[in-house]
């Protein structure tokens, strides 16, 4: 029994996996899944439905009424309906005759603000009305993935980790800010389905999330964002680090090399949009993968002494490095391993690959990633 409190995941502590004896076998070639995609506007959901309209899938999105954004998924051939992820009547329609249900729709911290009624009922409510129409897909369902975040994981103690390579068990998921907490109660929900009916469901977890052009925006590389962050603090260590951060504005942008108070630079995983596409592609349909949670993250994880030197090429920005004493060490990578050995998820791009890409999109536009917001 699992106790109420700080809790690892269920479903990867378990591994109940449904699987095939057989194993899996990828549809024949030419076959054409019926594919649900929620929070088809999004920065990642945009690109997965464009990936599988591209290779003759038939995708449809359920979108907030009025969603501007949705447009720009009817240009490339998805059909689009409207509801709301807290209705089930809405959600049970937008899944009739569908055999792959990808549910990335959620209330998302950089969307709001959100209330916490509207984190429940959105992120957990929500997942328990796809878990529902999931079900009564019965045979017709071929799989539903469920995307989660590291946000539910505890990966900033005061310290920094001592083991900073992160499994899918190895940390608690006990944070309390209400997107995470929702996030968490959608896993739990997930395994719930698995476990009492074997759901074909899984659970996909993202690093920090990238879109086209999004890197070089990333304010945790600014000296700027620091200033403010530390602006104010009455504690000696945050008072004395942003004195220390003072004498190096020159009222110019400066990008920051980070450093924990000890002067290790900061380290971290985040993933960009073209690889959760792949990670999709290899996920869908696996039966491999039924009841098991995953994380997923880019080819390898940077520090921000290889890195900003990087954009600070591409941006034209002098830079610095400080001791940043008073807030929590960022410094993990992810353990990629479980998804590679049974999917076959094989990330193609580096930090330096992200950056350029972002860079050339900055200049030219267009290019293979839909961006987050198109028009107004």
């Amino acid at each position: 029994m699992c106790p109420l409190g700080p809790r690892l995941n269920v479903l990867a502590l378990l591994g109940l996996a449904v699987r095939n004896r057989a194993g899996w076998r990828r549809p024949q070639k030419g076959y054409r899944m019926n594919i649900l995609v929620t929070g088809i506007s999004g920065r990642v959901g945009a690109n997965i439905a464009k990936h599988f309209l591209g290779k003759g899938h038939r995708v449809r999105g359920l979108v907030w009424p009025g969603d501007r954004q949705s447009d720009k998924l009817r240009e490339v051939g998805a059909e689009i309906v409207e509801g709301d992820l807290k209705v089930l009547a809405d959600v049970k329609r937008a899944c009739e005759g569908q055999e792959v249900i990808l549910h990335l729709g959620a209330a998302f911290q950089a969307g709001g603000p959100f209330s916490p009624e509207q984190y429940f009922d959105t992120n957990i409510k929500g997942v328990f009305n796809i878990c529902e129409a999931s079900l009564g897909l019965a045979d017709k369902l071929r799989h539903m993935i469920f995307t989660s975040t590291d946000a539910t994981l505890s990966k900033y103690p005061a310290d920094g980790l001592k083991d900073p390579v992160i499994t899918e068990t190895n940390l608690l998921q006990d944070q309390i800010d209400w997107y995470a907490f929702s996030k968490i109660e959608g896993e739990h929900l997930v395994s719930r389905y698995v476990r009492a009916h074997q759901l074909k469901a899984t659970v996909i977890r993202f690093a920090n999330v990238w879109g086209a052009g999004e890197v070089l925006e990333f304010r945790q590389f600014f000296l700027s964002h620091w200033l403010k962050t530390f602006e104010g603090r009455k504690d000696p260590e945050g008072a004395a680090t942003y004195q220390s951060l003072k004498k190096l504005d020159d009222g110019r942008e400066r990008l920051l090399i980070a450093c924990d108070k000890n002067g290790r630079p900061w380290r971290k995983h985040a993933i960009e949009v073209r690889d959760i596409v792949h990670a999709y592609d290899r996920a869908v349909g696996n039966e491999n993968t039924h009841g098991k949670v995953y994380q997923i993250a880019s080819r390898s994880p940077f520090s921000w002494d290889e890195a900003v030197p990087v954009l600070a090429k591409y941006l034209d920005l002098p830079y610095s490095k400080a001791n940043l004493a008073g807030v929590p060490p960022t410094y993990y990578e992810y353990d990629l391993s479980p998804a590679k050995r049974d999917f076959g998820y094989n990330p193609a791009n580096s930090f330096k690959d992200m950056v350029e890409e972002a860079a050339r999109f900055k200049r030219e536009g267009g290019g293979d990633i839909i961006p987050t917001k198109v028009g107004r």
